[in-house]
């Protein structure tokens, strides 16, 4: 695998996904809002979920995963919302998930232009 790709992978599903997994594992270092114990954490997952899809499509946005991606995020609130999964599925989830999907988005075009193998 080659160096920028590595990079990639860490930088935008490894790190976040570890944050997102600091924030709920770490109650006693911090004095957690919910904002950041809740929706950080979620939100941080969306990125790395949307990231990982943009990197298998080498950061080509494919509308199907891309409509994919955020069609599962409000499938899964709703089927929370709805007690089949456990959680509170609630419409701030959804909020939270669709910003980051977007960040992940709008940072696409940086990454695809700056990580490129070198020839």
């Amino acid at each position: 695998m080659q160096s920028a790709k590595r990079f990639d992978i860490l930088l935008n599903i490894l790190l976040p996904l570890l944050a997102g997994s600091l924030l709920y594992s770490l109650p006693a270092l911090l004095h957690r809002t919910i904002l950041l114990k809740n929706h950080l954490a979620d939100g941080l997952w969306a990125y790395a979920f949307l990231s990982s899809i943009l990197i298998i499509w080498q950061r080509v946005v494919n509308r199907f995963w891309i409509t994919a991606a955020f069609s599962t995020a409000v499938v899964f609130e709703w089927l929370q919302y709805l007690h089949v999964f456990p959680g509170t599925g609630d419409v701030y989830d959804v909020i939270t998930y669709f910003l980051f999907f977007i960040t992940a988005l709008s940072l696409n075009k940086f990454f695809r232009t700056s990580l490129k193998p070198i020839s």
